[in-house]
């Protein structure tokens, strides 16, 4: 994907996001949608995040990747991992970053 494109579905996916919240905000507007709506609408950053993640971690050069030596599936997995067991941010961002290098290591 080349970069004006990606830059655009970054944006869109933004404003999408971003315009969904705004309505709880205004007066009014969030009481009057319907609760299953609502409730829908909270899984929108969680959607956008996997419409960004997903295709980074299974697409090389627009080639499906589902090799067990793919470097960002075990980043991604350690990541979720220590993210679940640990609740902690950046210690799940850091665990990920090394796992994702050192499988680039060992596979290089």
């Amino acid at each position: 994907m080349d970069i004006p494109s990606l830059l655009l579905m970054l944006l869109g996916m933004a404003a999408v996001t971003y315009a969904l919240r705004l309505v709880f905000f205004l007066p009014g507007v969030g009481d009057r949608l319907p609760p299953r709506l609502r409730q829908a609408m909270t899984y929108v950053p969680v959607a956008v995040l996997t419409a960004i993640v997903v295709p980074e971690v299974f697409l090389t050069k627009g080639q499906l990747n589902t090799d067990l030596l793919n470097p960002q599936l075990w980043g991604m997995l350690a990541t979720g991992a220590v993210m679940w067991k640990t609740a902690r941010l950046l210690l799940a961002i850091g665990a990920g970053m090394v796992v994702y290098y050192a499988i680039r290591l060992l596979i290089a």
